[in-house]
């Protein structure tokens, strides 16, 4: 029933292109653009280190589709065009709720497209869902508005902006991975966290702590699993993957793959790791009362870690690099800003998302209201960045710009948030025992075979 329900989307949505079909009103804010040869010609002529002519003439509004919450993009904007009068005077931004998180925006964005209804102009989605809009040619290329800004890009942003090579997304933020850890426990028990290497060490390093502090864990890995949990663990491996280039399921008998999920169990059974389930009410709890002194995540946590206001523990976290043996990889790659190829007002919206995205005054704003590290090769030696942090332990900016250097990008297809539902499902199922990881990934395959078939192929 999903494979259909997606294949009918696309196909109303490449019928909705090539009608051409568009609202007569102008649409939500948007990320990245300039798709077609108007659109080539258009972002040619606002390039946003000049003149600038895209600021002139009549004042147009822009929806920008966020999740989870709207406030902190609000702020961001209203800080923006106050520093930026002449673009204030142009643009209206209109932000918008599409949910929860990234997967409620793309369903969003899927009816929206199948129902010709009227586009935001800005839509923020995770590069997970990259490749099922650039490869139905729903979202608009934005090379020509990266271009005045391109030498100053990290190579682990542009990564995470591309789809078969090609320029399709902004970055709001590049989500490697850090850990996160008691400092003050660590130190106690003799524990530099860049001496563990392996997950052997991990878990070693963890019944240490745990002579001195007999109910400290150092994860909570468990079911039903977190799928950034598995997609960070199966990005760090060399090969691991769903399906190869040409859509086929064969990971049955891939050996990272069964590894990823030998990795997880492995860690889940330790006896460092906590029963607590992520996102529950009990989480911040187990933080709290010393039964969580580490966490394996996105440096995108930063932020919300703050937000469960463990006062009595300001100063005694810090973060590292994920341990050697496991540190490649990252959380989705990164979030990221589209522009829809049928959204009015491409010209402005690109110009309007490249100099937030880019500019260093703007990434300051950025910074202040979300501690989002900007991946700029300027940043990585700005002391506005690299300064002490009053929450954390170190400081935030040359851990994330090191384990930026670490990030690799997963090779989503268009069909990856079915697969990993799916694998997700088989993952639960081998570390509560009911399943061997053969049986697991077999069943996994046939499902994914069966529901999806060729994901390129749609």
């Amino acid at each position: 029933m999903r494979k259909a329900l997606s294949f009918f989307l696309v196909i109303v949505i490449c019928m909705s292109l090539f009608a051409g079909c568009g609202s007569s009103e102008e649409n939500s804010a948007g990320t990245t653009s300039s798709a077609g040869t108007a659109g080539a010609t258009d972002a040619a002529a606002v390039s946003t280190s000049g003149s600038d002519q895209v600021w002139s003439g009549d004042a147009v509004s822009l929806k920008m589709m966020v999740f989870p919450a709207t406030e902190n993009y609000q702020k961001i904007n209203d800080q923006f065009l106050a520093a930026n009068p002449e673009i204030d005077k142009k643009v209206d931004i209109n932000v918008e709720l599409g949910g929860s998180g990234d997967g409620d925006v793309a369903t969003k964005l899927r009816l929206l497209l199948a129902s010709r209804q009227e586009l935001p102009n800005l839509i923020r989605l995770n590069y997970t869902q990259l490749p099922e809009f650039a490869e139905a040619g729903v979202l608009e290329p934005v090379k020509d508005y990266i271009a005045p800004y391109e030498d100053n890009i990290i190579d682990a942003a542009k990564s995470v902006m591309k789809y078969n090579d090609e320029y399709f997304a902004f970055p709001r933020e590049i989500k490697p991975k850090v850990w996160f850890y008691r400092a003050d426990i660590f130190k106690e028990c003799g524990i530099d966290p860049y001496q563990v290497k392996t997950i052997d060490d991990y878990i070693a390093a963890g019944k240490k702590i745990q002579e001195k502090y007999p109910k400290a864990c150092m994860e909570n890995y468990n079911a039903p699993s977190q799928a950034y949990d598995l997609m960070m663990m199966m990005s760090g491996t060399e090969n691991g993957r769903f399906c190869d280039k040409d859509g086929n399921y064969n990971f049955a008998d891939n050996a990272d793959v069964k590894l990823t999920f030998e990795r997880i169990k492995k860690i889940k059974e330790s006896g460092v790791n906590s029963s607590v389930m992520e996102w529950s009410a009990d989480w911040a709890p187990a933080f709290s009362s010393g039964e969580i002194v580490s966490q394996l995540m996105g440096g995108w946590f930063k932020t919300d870690f703050m937000n469960f206001k463990l006062e009595d523990q300001k100063g005694k976290w810090a973060i590292a690099p994920w341990p050697e043996e496991i540190r490649q990889g990252s959380d989705a790659g990164g979030a990221i800003w589209v522009i829809p190829a049928e959204s009015k007002n491409k010209e402005v919206s690109g110009s309007y998302i490249s100099k937030l995205c880019f500019d260093n005054d703007a990434a300051k704003i950025v910074y202040d209201v979300t501690g989002i590290i900007p991946a700029l090769k300027s940043a990585q030696e700005d002391p506005y960045f690299n300064a002490p942090h009053a929450y954390y332990a170190s400081s935030l900016g040359p851990v994330n710009f090191e384990a930026m250097s670490y990030l690799k990008v997963y090779p989503y297809t268009p069909a990856s948030s079915q697969e990993i539902t799916i694998a997700t499902q088989y993952l639960d199922e081998y570390i509560r025992g009911k399943m061997t990881v053969d049986e697991a990934l077999k069943a996994a395959q046939a499902d994914m075979i069966s529901q999806i078939g060729n994901p390129y192929k749609k």
